[in-house]
C-alpha cells in the first residue's frame, strides 16, 4: 500500500509519536510505504524551523537536519507535480501541493490532519483520511 503523509502527520511523528508514529513503524516493517515528494519535503522543513517547535527539538535533543534525513530514509521519493489542479472543495489552496504529490505519488490513502483536506474524503481515486481512521481502517491490530 503506497501512502502520502501530510507535513503536519510527519512533525506529529517525528516530535511526539502517537498514531503517525504508527503509521512509521508500519513503514519499518514493510507493511507500507511512505511516499514524499520535495515540495513536501520543504515544507516540512520550513515548518520544523519555526519558532514553536524549537523547544520540543531541544528537549528530544534533535535537529531539523537530522529529522529531514530520517524522513528521507524512511519515505520513498515521489516526484512533484507540476499540475495545478482545480478542486473547487479546496478551502485552502496551499494544500494543492499536498493533494499532487499523492496524485503524482499514485497513492492509495492521503494521511492527514489538516481539516481543510479531511473534508474532500477523496481525491479521484486517493481517500483522504486522519491517521486514527487510516490505521482503525487498514491495520485494526
Amino acid at each position: 500500500m503506497k501512502i502520502v503523509l501530510d507535513v503536519n502527520v510527519l512533525v506529529s511523528a517525528l516530535l511526539w509519536g502517537g498514531l503517525p508514529t504508527k503509521i512509521f513503524y508500519l513503514a519499518r516493517q514493510n507493511r507500507l510505504i511512505i511516499l514524499v515528494s520535495d515540495s513536501i519535503l520543504k515544507e516540512l522543513e520550513n515548518t520544523l524551523r519555526r519558532k514553536k517547535f524549537k523547544q520540543q527539538l531541544n528537549k528530544r535533543k534533535l535537529t531539523v537536519e537530522y529529522l529531514i534525513t530520517i524522513t528521507q530514509r524512511l519515505c520513498k521519493k515521489s516526484p512533484d507535480s507540476s499540475i495545478n489542479f482545480n478542486v473547487p472543495e479546496l478551502r485552502d489552496v496551499k494544500d494543492n501541493h499536498v493533494l499532487g504529490a499523492a496524485a503524482s505519488a499514485q497513492a492509495e490513502v492521503l494521511v492527514t490532519g489538516d481539516k481543510d483536506l479531511l473534508v474532500l474524503k477523496n481525491f479521484g481515486e486517493i481517500l483522504i483520511m486522519s491517521p486514527a481512521d487510516f490505521l482503525q481502517s487498514y491495520f485494526p491490530e
